[in-house]
C-alpha cells in the first residue's frame, strides 16, 4: 500500500470557515460527495486532540469494496490518505481504536476465518492478520490489548471470548466462560495492568448473578469477583474505572429480581477483587430524575411518590437503561445514562444468543430522556441532573447524548434530523435551558434539502464533531441539488445570547 496525500479538490471535498451561528459555532465543514449508484459507506472515529478519522467504503468490480482512510488533523485539514481493497469474501463485523491504531475484525462469509485490519493513524499504513475461530460465532463484543484481539460472542447460545495473537495468529478460547444462561454484558480493558475484565450476567432457576472475570494478557483467569445481591438488588450492566493497582470503581444500572428492567444506579469501589460495600440510588430518589415530564405530569408523580412513602411503600419505577462510559471531569467522574424503549415489529419473533436477543423483531429504539450524574472516586453520588430527548428514534441501540466542557459548564447535546438540541447545565442546575439550532452548508445560500442518519459525537474540550448524510443545493430531486457525507466542527458558547433574547433587544431599541 503506498501512503497518499492529494487536494482535498481532487477528492471533491470542501473545507470553508464557516460563520459562527448564535451559541452553536459551525467552524467547519467537510462534504464527501456520495454516489447514489453505488454501494457506498462512510465512518467517522474522532481521535480527541489528534483529529479525526474518515473512513470510505465503496463497492468494485467482481465483489470487492475499496477502502480509502482520510486523516485530518484538529483544524479538518488533510493530513494523509491511504487505500485498502477488501476481498469480496470478507465482511466487516465490528472496529475498535486506541491512541495508536484502528482496528477492523473482518470475517468471511460462511466459514469461521477472520482477519483483522489495522491501520496506523499516524501514517496511514496496514496490517492485516489472519486467524481460524475454530466454531462458528456470533459475534458482539471485539477489543484490541496490544497485539492480542479479544473477540466475544456467542456458540450454540452459549458466551466465549476468544483470543487472537497477532504474533502468532493463534485463536484460543478463554477457560471458564461457556455455560448456559449466560450473557456476555460488557468487555473492559485496564491497560494499566495489561488485563481483561469480563463482565457476566447469569440466571439459573430463577436467580441472577453479576461476576467479572479477570484476565491476563496471555488469557489466563487470574480473579473472580462475584458481585454480591443486597435486599434482593442485583446488577444489570457494569462500567469500571481502574483506580489504581490494586482498587477500580465499578458504575451501572440494577434491578430488583431477575430483569432487564433498571430500578436504579449503583457505585461501588472493588480493592483486591473485592466489592467494598454499594451505593444503590432508587431513581425516585435523584433530585431531578422527572424533569423530562410536563410540569403537571411531574407533579402528579412526585405527589405519588410521596404518598407511598407516607404509607410506608417504597416507590419503585422500572426502565430499560444504556449506560454510557464514564467521563473524568477534573476530580469528579460523569455518568450519562439514557432511558429507551424498544418500538416492536407487530406478531415477530427471533431469537439469538443471549439473554437480550430473545425479544420480539424490532423496528427501533425510542428514547424518552438521559439522567446525569457526578460521583466521586469513593463512588459517593454528588449530584444529578436530567435532559430530555423528544421523539428520539434510532435504529441501533447507541449513545445518543453527547457531553462536551466549557468555562466549568456541562454542554449536552443530540442529533434530530438536521438540527443538534442542547442544554447547558452546573451540576444539578440547568444553565441554559434546551435550543435547537441547524446545521449549515459549505455554501451561502444553499439549503439542507434532505437528512438522514445524523450522528454526533464528543469529540475534544469543547468541540463536538456531527456527520452523515444529506441532500444539499436546490429543490429536492432537481438538478441543482447534491448528495453528500458530510463533517462538521462544532462548539457551543454559553456565553453568546439566545436568538429570542437578540430579538427582544432589537424590539426595544
Amino acid at each position: 500500500m503506498k501512503n497518499k496525500v492529494v487536494t482535498l479538490l481532487l477528492l471533491v471535498i470542501s473545507w470553508l470557515t464557516l460563520p459562527a451561528s448564535a451559541q452553536l459555532e459551525q467552524s467547519v465543514r467537510l462534504e464527501f460527495k456520495v454516489n447514489q449508484s453505488l454501494e457506498e459507506y462512510f465512518d467517522v472515529t474522532p481521535l480527541d486532540e489528534d483529529g479525526l478519522l474518515v473512513t470510505q467504503r465503496k463497492e468494485e468490480y467482481f465483489k470487492k469494496e475499496k477502502w480509502t482512510f482520510y486523516r485530518f488533523d484538529s483544524l479538518l485539514k488533510q493530513r494523509w490518505m491511504s487505500e485498502f481493497t477488501l476481498e469480496d469474501q470478507l465482511h466487516p463485523i465490528k472496529s475498535y481504536h486506541n491512541q495508536h491504531f484502528l482496528y477492523w475484525l473482518l470475517q468471511e462469509t460462511d466459514t469461521d476465518k477472520v482477519m483483522v485490519l489495522r491501520l496506523d493513524l499516524q501514517n496511514g499504513e496496514t496490517e492485516t492478520f489472519k486467524g481460524d475461530l475454530h466454531t462458528r460465532a456470533d459475534i458482539v463484543h471485539f477489543k484490541v490489548l496490544g497485539n492480542v484481539a479479544f473477540i466475544g460472542g456467542y456458540h450454540n447460545s452459549r458466551p466465549m471470548v476468544m483470543a487472537f495473537s497477532f504474533f502468532d495468529k493463534s485463536v484460543k478460547a478463554l477457560p471458564f466462560l461457556y455455560t448456559t444462561n449466560t450473557e456476555i454484558s460488557n468487555l473492559e480493558l485496564d491497560e494499566q495492568q495489561n488485563q481483561l475484565h469480563v463482565l457476566l450476567y447469569t440466571t439459573k432457576r430463577g436467580d441472577c448473578h453479576f461476576s467479572i472475570k479477570t484476565y491476563s494478557y496471555e488469557g489466563k483467569l487470574v480473579k473472580t469477583t462475584a458481585m454480591p445481591f443486597e435486599n434482593d438488588n442485583g446488577l444489570i450492566t457494569g462500567k469500571i474505572l481502574p483506580l489504581d493497582e490494586s482498587s477500580s470503581l465499578i458504575v451501572g444500572n440494577y434491578a430488583q429480581g431477575c430483569t432487564q428492567y433498571s430500578q436504579g444506579l449503583y457505585f461501588s469501589k472493588i480493592k483486591d477483587a473485592e466489592p467494598e460495600g454499594f451505593q444503590w440510588v432508587d431513581f425516585s430518589k435523584l433530585e431531578n430524575f422527572f424533569n423530562y415530564l410536563k410540569p403537571k405530569r411531574k407533579q402528579r408523580v412526585v405527589e405519588k411518590i410521596s404518598k407511598q412513602k407516607e404509607e410506608g411503600k417504597e416507590p419503585k419505577f422500572r426502565y430499560r437503561m444504556l449506560v454510557h462510559d464514564i467521563i473524568k471531569n477534573g476530580e469528579e467522574f460523569i455518568l450519562v445514562a439514557e432511558v429507551y424503549y424498544p418500538v416492536y415489529k407487530s406478531g415477530n419473533m427471533y431469537y439469538g444468543g443471549g439473554r437480550s436477543n430473545i425479544h420480539r423483531e424490532y423496528d427501533a429504539f425510542r428514547y424518552t430522556h438521559a439522567i446525569v450524574c457526578g460521583f466521586d472516586k469513593s463512588g459517593k453520588l454528588l449530584w444529578d441532573n436530567c435532559f430530555a430527548l423528544e421523539n428520539v428514534e434510532n435504529i441501533e441501540l447507541l449513545p445518543m447524548v453527547q457531553v462536551t466542557r466549557r468555562d466549568g459548564l456541562l454542554v449536552l447535546a443530540y442529533p434530530k434530523e438536521e438540527k443538534i438540541h442542547t442544554e447547558v447545565i452546573e451540576r444539578s442546575r440547568v444553565v441554559r435551558e434546551k435550543e435547537i439550532h441547524e446545521l449549515k452548508t459549505a455554501v451561502e445560500g444553499e439549503k439542507i434539502v434532505d437528512s438522514e442518519q445524523g450522528v454526533l459525537a464528543a469529540w475534544y474540550d469543547r468541540f463536538f464533531v456531527a456527520y452523515g448524510y444529506q441532500k444539499v443545493g436546490g429543490e429536492k430531486w432537481t438538478s441543482s441539488s447534491r448528495d453528500v457525507f458530510y463533517v462538521n466542527k462544532l462548539s457551543y458558547d454559553p456565553n453568546a445570547p439566545r436568538p429570542d433574547a437578540k430579538e427582544e433587544a432589537k424590539k426595544e431599541n
